[in-house]
């Protein structure tokens, strides 16, 4: 998709999991209102065109290659980034190992660095581990369609565009949503997101965490429980940067000291907004959402277009 008019600035932005490209059209329009002209296409995995059947194809490196290669077939040498959830930690990858990036938003998705720290290791956060206890549910082998398609039904499905991606109805369609998962085998693989300790369904129980422990229960220890590290660290990034989080996200917790802790990862103009929104930054209320719409907008506007 595009919006905007020929010769505006341009933005790319990376959806997550399990939206989609479409999830960005009410900013598209809006930063195309402010003269940008912004792209957003179905990632790796999502589109039938670009969605090769092995796991070991989703691995972040080449995600980031994706990215490069998009920009570079429209004709954009340099270009302005916005990522959210797996979106945004693929868009830490690119602008931290990438000199074409002028400026980056990340929403919902801390620095991936501290958001790894938060995740694993001596200074890992206990409330944010547990809020992503679902991550090695996510990578085990054929998680789609394992347990009665469960995160298939609870996410895939509901994500409201698998029957676009099929050309007939009766098409397997778990088999082709497994593809979205694996972004998050793809993290891990490259070594670019720690992933957590898994907790027992105990555990999680005397957390009072019930629907974890009770897909704790279900779906039972990773290969490895103990987490994994981040062995790939991203580093300083060294272009104007902005952080948007929502202050009732379950999944990603913004008010947490590791995610403040992103402003010591950016070397030049930083900006950080907390809003009283959830996950999905693109789906707050009016004022709300107004507020997320211009901060992007400015992180853009400011960030120099030479």
């Amino acid at each position: 998709m595009v919006e905007g008019t020929d010769g505006g600035i341009p933005v790319f932005l990376l959806h997550g999991f399990p939206e989609w490209s479409h999830m960005y059209v009410p900013l598209m329009k809006f930063l195309g209102s402010k003269g940008l002209t912004s792209y957003a296409c179905n990632q790796r995995g999502y589109s039938p065109t670009a969605a090769p059947d092995d796991v070991t194809d989703y691995n972040y490196d080449l995600l980031k290659e994706d990215v490069l290669a998009i920009a570079t077939e429209l004709g954009h040498e340099v270009f302005h980034l916005v990522g959210h959830d797996h979106g945004g930690v693929l868009g830490w990858t690119v602008a931290t190992e990438s000199s074409r990036v002028k400026s980056y938003t990340s929403l919902s998705v801390p620095h991936v660095d501290a958001f790894s720290d938060g995740l694993y290791g001596p200074n890992a956060d206990k409330s944010q581990q547990i809020a992503s206890q679902y991550f090695d549910m996510f990578r085990m082998k054929n998680s789609a369609s394992i347990h009665g398609y469960f995160w298939y039904l609870a996410l895939a499905l509901t994500s409201g565009r698998w029957e676009e991606y099929d050309d007939t109805l009766e098409k397997y369609r778990p088999s082709n949503s497994q593809k979205a998962f694996w972004w998050y085998n793809g993290a891990a693989e490259a070594g670019k997101m720690a992933m957590p300790r898994a907790f027992t369904a105990s555990e999680l129980f005397k957390e009072g965490q019930y629907a974890f422990a009770a897909l704790r229960g279900v779906y039972g220890m990773p290969d490895e429980p103990n987490g994994l590290p981040q062995t790939h660290k991203s580093g300083k990034i060294e272009i104007p940067t902005a952080f948007i989080c929502g202050s009732s996200d379950t999944a990603i917790l913004c008010d947490r000291p590791y995610a403040y802790n992103t402003k010591n990862f950016v070397t030049e103009d930083y900006l950080h907004l907390v809003v009283d929104c959830g996950h999905d930054l693109m789906a707050c209320k009016d004022e709300e959402q107004y507020k997320v719409n211009d901060l992007i907008y400015q992180r853009i506007s400011t960030a120099g277009n030479n």
